[in-house]
């Protein structure tokens, strides 16, 4: 068997047989389906029960709740393939997303990791945003590392090898909400490639749930220690545990702090402003579009050219704009 496709799920009744379907609908029909409830308390596992029942390359396991690095480590043990295909719960495959990406890691053989460009979705599964990471190129990759600047991309369009992941432990509950991020900077540093497929793949759920201010700030913070973890790997030193990352940023000049918070501010009110933007409130999508530009224009503007703006000109000029270079950008219309 080629290709194992894993998911874990945790209460997603309201989306789950629409991401079922879109994996056992695809036109690569060599893989098998592996999901596995974390516990859930309402209509899930009964719907993935039902999908299982009628097909055979389907399996479902439960587990009490566990966090998802807990249910994804239970469904990349009970994978049989030579390859895993991520999918969340609510989102969306394209038909041909197994075909097309073994396809590309075949043609790519050191590439262990693949990821692919993905449309954005509102709860009702209307495309509102594209995403197209500069990740495609071998170059911006190793610019990254070079420059110890975090990789990361869509985790559920991601197909890598199983033998590798397990190599490097699989992901770590610690660093859940950005596990894969995790993942991908610890394979990276064994010498594997990694690689964004040029293509538009699948369909990414955004929800227009808003997220309270101090949990993103933890996010953030939690980001940063996943930086500071990568650091110390890189120079050979034991991990920080999250209390010593909290009491070493706490001996930093307060220039340094303040340069952080302005950054993670930023960050927060863009998160914000996407979340006003799926849920169609201008008011709050304006005000907090206009903080995040104010505190941090440059990552503020980067975004909004991936996710909005590079999608309008290229619908509009009948063609595609090619990103180039790790810092910068050279648009050609094709």
């Amino acid at each position: 068997m080629r290709i194992s496709v894993t998911m874990s799920a945790y209460n997603t009744e309201g989306f789950i047989a629409e991401a079922v379907e879109s994996i056992l609908a695809q036109s690569f029909r060599d893989f098998e389906l592996i999901v596995v409830d974390d516990g859930s308390t309402d209509g899930t596992l009964a719907i993935l029960e039902s999908y299982a029942a009628r097909d055979p390359r389907m399996r479902v396991f439960s587990k009490p709740n566990g966090g998802i690095s807990s249910g994804r480590n239970r469904a990349l043990q009970e994978a049989r393939g030579e390859w895993i295909a991520v999918m969340d719960a609510d989102d969306v495959c394209l038909p041909q997303r197994l075909e097309r990406q073994l396809a590309f890691v075949e043609a790519n053989p050191d590439v262990a990791v693949a990821s692919a460009f993905v449309y954005n979705i509102d709860d009702k599964g209307k495309v509102i945003a594209q995403y197209r990471s500069p990740l495609t190129e071998r170059a911006v990759v190793e610019a990254h590392i070079r420059q110890n600047r975090l990789l990361s991309f869509h985790h559920p369009a991601v197909l890598m090898r199983r033998d590798v992941v397990m190599a490097v432990g699989g992901y770590r509950s610690q660093f859940d909400m950005l596990e894969d991020c995790d993942l991908w900077n610890r394979i990276a540093e064994t010498g594997h490639g990694l690689l964004v497929q040029p293509e538009y793949l699948v369909k990414y759920r955004v929800h227009g749930k808003s997220h309270s201010v101090s949990r993103v700030r933890q996010l953030a913070l939690k980001r940063r220690w996943l930086a500071d973890c990568m650091l110390h790997r890189r120079r050979g030193a034991a991990e920080p545990s999250w209390e010593v990352f909290l009491a070493a940023r706490r001996r930093l000049p307060w220039t340094t702090r303040l340069s952080e918070d302005r950054k993670d501010l930023s960050w927060i009110f863009y998160k914000q402003a996407v979340s006003a933007y799926v849920q169609k409130r201008p008011h709050r999508l304006a005000t907090n579009l206009g903080g995040a530009l104010l505190l941090s224009p440059r990552y503020t503007t980067r975004r909004l050219w991936h996710r909005y703006i590079y999608p309008s000109l290229a619908k509009r000029a009948g063609g595609f704009l090619r990103v180039h270079g790790a810092l910068g950008f050279s648009l050609a219309i094709v």
